[in-house]
């Protein structure tokens, strides 16, 4: 008899079936979202990975897709050395599955893919089901060690601080965006002080609006740039990621109908996000490319400050910037000047041969590209 579940690399023709796949595992709570993948489920992959390795388990008898994981590479900083690393994401299950061994299944595969690696993920805090699943030794997992914690702080636009920043004015810190002369200044900046940091991205500025797949839908003067005189001091860019990465809010549940509209009225009045109808998607920009030279608080303000003015205003159609940094960043102290949310997620190692934590320099800085998970 022929085995009724199959597990194999997901192919474009998958592509609808995914989408169907995500649409029914929402992120459920008080409010119901859903983290959509139109017009093609891989092109998000190919902006987390620049080598997806994305796999599907069919239910052969009932010619459905039951679950998926992708597992697939990116260069990043280790120990100040570029390095190709997994990052296991996008693990999902059919609700129709969850109750039975598919879980069993798919991580069998990962561990005839991971071999001797290490992967990185990341997991919401507040998403009890899988942390209680990662801690829970089942068999086929690997052993998932914690590394870190990504503060991500979705800024509300609408008005300027409150209060103007002094230490950004006395910085005298000039900040303007990027363009295609600025390719060479921009690559030697990142690349000095990208290896300061653990697990910050690999950039290649002239791949930017090339149509290379891991810069989707971006453009050099999304970059902007911090510079005190003629010396290149801080870069960050901002990315719309709505052409290929969806944040749709399905559902409102009891009393949050009605906090809905009482945040809402709020943000008129007082500046703020307003959250969407139910059905509606979330506009907003999310910040990648964070490098200060020497970590200064004071050039990254500035910086933010001109990118949180650059959107704030009457012609914008944003709701919200959206800034992931490590929760001991000392960058994270800019955020204190906005009215925003603050999501926390964990940061973890997993593995089949053993802890990789004494392997690395924990005097380097963590980073997470948010834009990139």
């Amino acid at each position: 008899m022929a085995a009724r579940y199959e597990i194999r690399p997901a192919t474009y023709n998958d592509t609808t079936s995914l989408q169907d796949l995500i649409n029914n595992t929402p992120q459920q709570g008080k409010i119901t979202i859903n983290f959509e993948r139109y017009p093609d489920f891989f092109h998000g992959s190919h902006v987390v990975t620049t080598h997806p390795d994305i796999w599907v388990m069919l239910d052969t008898q009932e010619k459905c897709l039951a679950g998926v994981f992708s597992i697939g590479s990116r260069e990043v900083y280790v120990n100040g050395e570029r390095k190709r690393v997994r990052y296991g994401n996008d693990l999902r299950i059919h609700p129709d599955y969850q109750g039975g061994r598919a879980l069993f299944r798919l991580f069998k595969k990962y561990r005839e893919i991971m071999k001797n690696e290490w992967m990185q993920t990341v997991i919401l805090s507040d998403n009890e089901n899988s942390l209680a699943t990662v801690g829970s030794g089942r068999a086929g997992l690997p052993d998932y060690y914690e590394y870190g914690e990504l503060k991500t702080n979705m800024v509300y636009l609408g008005r300027r601080p409150k209060k103007k920043c002094k230490a950004a004015i006395e910085s005298g810190v000039h900040i303007r965006r990027a363009s295609d002369a600025d390719i060479d200044i921009m690559q030697a900046f990142t690349d000095k002080e990208a290896q300061k940091r653990q697990f910050y991205p690999h950039y290649d500025f002239s791949a930017v609006g090339q149509g290379n797949p891991y810069y989707r839908d971006l453009e050099l003067s999304d970059y902007f740039l911090a510079f005190k005189g003629t010396r290149l001091v801080g870069v960050t860019g901002v990315w719309d990621q709505k052409g290929f990465k969806q944040t749709r809010f399905l559902s409102y549940s009891g009393g949050m109908q009605v906090l809905r509209h009482v945040n809402n009225w709020q943000s008129r009045l007082l500046g703020g996000m307003s959250l969407p109808e139910a059905g509606d998607v979330l506009e907003y920009l999310v910040l990648h490319c964070i490098l200060i030279e020497n970590n200064s608080v004071d050039v990254f303000a500035a910086l933010f400050e001109e990118v949180y003015a650059s959107y704030s205003n009457a012609s914008s159609c944003y709701s919200a910037l959206v800034c992931g940094l490590s929760a001991d960043d000392p960058l994270n102290s800019v955020m204190a000047r906005y009215r925003k949310q603050v999501l926390s997620s964990r940061h973890f190692l997993a593995s089949y041969s053993g802890d990789p934590r004494d392997k690395f320099d924990t005097s380097r800085q963590f980073y997470l590209e948010a834009a990139r998970l």
